[in-house]
């Protein structure tokens, strides 16, 4: 009995030990989440004097050239950078406001047009997609002699006004979709507004 005892005993201490492993760990992976989902939750909203609107996180920096002293003027750039510089290499993006799409020319072949014209590099792949009830064309270019560096560039359109929202890191040869601050942008995608 004393030996089927001890083996009782051992087998709930193997038992307990497994459900405690696991609790602990369902507890990290929940602080895990809970941090994640904090940072995230803690956005701000950005309008330019163009008529669009993004949101990025507050932690981000705004920024433009360097003799441009209001990212809000419609005629600029605009840069939203990660807190640190060593993040920045996991990505960044940038909205910039095109020329306007000519009078008489469709979509399609305004998308056909600035798809080359305002990123000369080669195209890998691309996606028509909506944005916000607007037509968009996403593109993805790879920089053959940048050792593979790639970005992606997402061309909206509203009425005949033309918007890129790029986004680009810095690692040669990383797909851009692993890059830690590509979920990032895909949410600054989704939150992009243009003014009617």
């Amino acid at each position: 009995m004393s030996h089927c005892s001890s083996k009782n005993r051992q087998l709930r201490h193997q038992e307990f030990s497994k459900n405690s492993v696991r609790i602990i760990a369902f507890v990290v992976v929940m602080m895990a989440c809970n941090a994640g989902h904090a940072e995230t939750a803690k956005w701000k909203v950005f309008s330019n004097r163009a008529g669009w609107s993004i949101g990025y996180p507050a932690d981000w920096k705004v920024a433009s050239c360097k003799n441009c002293p209001d990212p809000t003027d419609p005629d600029v750039y605009v840069d939203f950078f990660p807190p640190t510089d060593k993040q920045s290499d996991e990505g960044w993006v940038m909205v910039v406001h095109l020329v306007d799409k000519p009078p008489g020319m469709s979509a399609d072949q305004w998308f056909a047009d600035i798809k080359q014209t305002a990123n000369l590099n080669p195209r890998i792949n691309e996606q028509r997609l909506t944005l916000n009830d607007l037509p968009a064309l996403k593109v993805r270019y790879r920089n053959s002699s940048g050792g593979g560096l790639e970005m992606e560039a997402v061309y909206v359109l509203s009425g005949s006004k033309t918007f890129a929202i790029n986004f680009s890191g810095n690692k040669p040869g990383i797909a851009l979709d692993s890059l830690r601050n590509y979920p990032i942008y895909v949410r600054m995608l989704s939150s992009f507004k243009i003014k009617a």
